[in-house]
């Protein structure tokens, strides 16, 4: 989305930023995911719920219009499909830091992974704006999984997401029902495939399952 008027972050913002990533070890939100195409067109909505606990830990779960999860649980991350019940497990370090989920639930500071700018409100897209304040995190890696992640920072708490590809596509994450520093049953964030699920990658215990 070229033309934006943008500025380094402040220091009070990068402060205000940090501080959020730092001071809260727990939280809980629904959330709405929309995917939209190089031109602006829509192509898919979802929505869920998502619990993330530092560090490295997190349950998000989809439940419209698939029931999909994903489950991290600080050495393992869980893909769960229930539809065709498989689960696919990976390393946690497999993970880029510069992931959104990675992100929300890192514990070093913003200026060691990305390049942080201030975004005018008035230059988001249409269906972003509002008195949010809003920064570009650029990735430094050149190994980056995302162009960049916006992040529109509300009164409390990060309210909005939106991630560019290096596809064109855009994915914008709006959460709602916000409660920071809950305290989450530990359960919430390990995974037991049900009976019958596929896995497929790392085992209950860490090992390769499949070749």
């Amino acid at each position: 989305m070229p033309g934006r008027a943008e500025a380094d972050a402040s220091p009070v913002i990068l402060e205000r930023l940090n501080r959020f990533l730092q001071e809260v070890d727990t939280l809980a939100a629904n959330f709405e995911q929309a995917l939209f195409d190089e031109e602006g067109q829509s192509l898919e909505d979802s929505r869920g719920i998502v619990y993330l606990a530092r560090p490295k830990r997190f349950h998000w779960a989809y439940e419209e219009p698939y029931e999909q999860t994903i489950v991290a649980d600080g050495k393992r991350v869980w893909f769960y499909d229930k539809d065709i019940a498989q689960v696919i497990v990976k390393p946690w370090n497999s993970f880029s830091p510069d992931t959104p989920i990675a992100l929300l639930t890192m514990a070093r500071p913003l200026e060691e992974i990305f390049v942080a700018r201030e975004i005018a409100p008035e230059e988001m897209a249409m269906g972003a704006r509002s008195s949010r304040q809003w920064v570009r995190l650029t990735p430094k890696s050149s190994e980056a999984t995302f162009v960049d992640i916006r992040l529109g920072l509300g009164k409390e708490t990060v309210e909005v997401m939106e991630l560019s590809d290096s596809f064109g596509q855009l994915t914008r994450l709006t959460f709602s029902k916000v409660v920071t520093n809950p305290k989450l049953d530990p359960k919430i964030f390990s995974f037991t495939p049900p009976e019958g699920t596929d896995v497929v990658g790392l085992d209950v215990e860490g090992k390769k399952s499949h070749p």
